[in-house]
């Protein structure tokens, strides 16, 4: 039976191969947006394994809220906390909004915070990564590395982190309970040592990193963290409040519920898609969907990623472009610390697999130069499929945490 996809602003194209697999979030209700802040005021105020809010401040405390880039209904968020330190009696005047450097680069969802803040009469700063003086040196953590972190938050009495809970390369792991504060605001050293693609196949590296996050916040003295669950329309599933390993467990396993899905067999074409607003659109997200497509794709199968995404390719792709011998160049990559170092060191194994279509906003001839066929309409995208037996489609394949089910290729 055929089966149709709608992308985008009224993009549709109907798939015609023998065989469709359609992989798919569980369906689950987001929290009402007008609600949302309540519920976060609420949950701040009765945390997980950890004193009411109210209870672990005192008059003329600085508190500051540390908000990661791609938290959905960030303003909302920002609200319900707000409430939550004005129960505690945390005077506005000495409350600063932290935002992550990415924010710089999206103009509107900066401008909407500067508003609330000017609204809430509260500080707001960007972490600037590359600036000397924005860091404080707390110490020198179990590997011998020196932990830097944002001067707003070294100076701060009380922290409180809001972070996106995330997929991870495993269905039992939690995901790090400080992933909302290290390496994202700490100093361009320690944050291209995190870009560095050399974790991606080393288990032991990637261990290492989980416990400096984690030791980076106890370092800081963190004893309450906030994660959102995202929900597949692009709201909030789920928040949790409270002490941060309970916090990171609750919303690991809320997001396992949601996003954690089988998939049986393989697949001579697979079609990804990347839903969701501008901070949905990275090239990281398409580093993550190339990631967990190649165990669901036969051996020489074709993936088309489907995409909104307008931001040109950095340093590391573009090591790509024009080069005919991708395999050549993939320990280079391996050694870069760009952002864009790990999707690029993905794309090249994959254009060695087989072909990698991509649906984008970029001009054809960029898509092409990185080794990529270009694809414009969904028309285009149901004239591919013809020519496959069995289709996988992934939908929101960014947020998903697929299991493989014994697939023998």
């Amino acid at each position: 039976m055929p089966t149709t996809l709608n992308f985008g602003e009224g993009d549709a194209c109907t798939l015609e191969s023998t065989q469709v697999t359609r992989i798919r979030p569980a369906a689950h209700p987001a929290i009402p947006s007008t609600r949302l802040a309540a519920d976060l005021r609420t949950a701040l105020g009765e945390p997980l394994n950890f004193p009411p809010l109210a209870s672990a401040t005192v008059p003329g405390d600085r508190a500051v809220i540390a908000l990661e880039y791609g938290v959905p209904q960030g303003r909302q968020c920002i609200a319900g906390i707000l409430a939550a330190l004005q129960d505690a009696e945390v005077e506005r005047s000495l409350v600063t909004l932290l935002l992550s450097s990415e924010f710089s680069k999206h103009t509107e969802l900066c401008d909407d915070l500067k508003s609330l803040a000017s609204d809430e009469e509260i500080s707001l700063a960007i972490h600037n990564p590359d600036e000397e003086l924005g860091t404080t040196l707390l110490g020198v953590n179990r590997s011998g590395q020196p932990l830097r972190l944002s001067r707003e938050l070294c100076d701060a009495d009380l922290v409180v982190s809001i972070g996106l809970c995330k997929p991870t390369s495993s269905a039992e792991q939690a995901y790090p309970s400080f992933s909302g504060l290290f390496p994202l605001f700490s100093d361009r050293e320690a944050i291209d040592r995190y870009r560095a693609p050399i974790a991606a196949d080393s288990k032991v590296i990637n261990a290492e990193r989980q416990n400096e996050i984690n030791e980076a916040g106890w370092m800081l003295g963190v004893g309450l963290t906030v994660q959102i669950v995202p929900n597949p329309t692009g709201e909030v599933a789920a928040l949790f409040a409270g002490e941060p390993a309970a916090v990171a467990k609750a919303a690991s396993a809320k997001y396992r519920e949601i996003w954690a899905q089988s998939i049986d067999g393989c697949g001579d074409l697979v079609v990804a898609t990347i839903n969701g607003d501008a901070s949905q659109q990275t090239w990281q997200n398409v580093g993550r969907v190339l990631e967990l497509t190649e165990p669901a794709l036969d051996v020489g199968g074709v993936l088309v990623i489907w995409t909104e995404i307008t931001d040109t390719p950095g340093g590391s792709l573009s090591r790509l472009a024009g080069n005919e011998g991708v395999e050549t160049i993939e320990r280079e990559l391996m050694r870069d610390r760009l952002p864009d170092s790990w999707p690029a060191m993905l794309l090249c194994r994959a254009l060695q697999r087989g072909a990698v279509y991509l649906r984008s906003k970029l001009a054809p001839e960029i898509v092409e130069s990185l080794g990529m066929a270009p694809l414009v309409e969904g028309e285009e995208l149901a004239r591919l499929s013809r020519s496959h037996e069995h289709c996988i489609v992934l939908d929101e394949a960014q947020l998903l945490l697929p299991q493989f089910k014994a697939i023998a290729k």
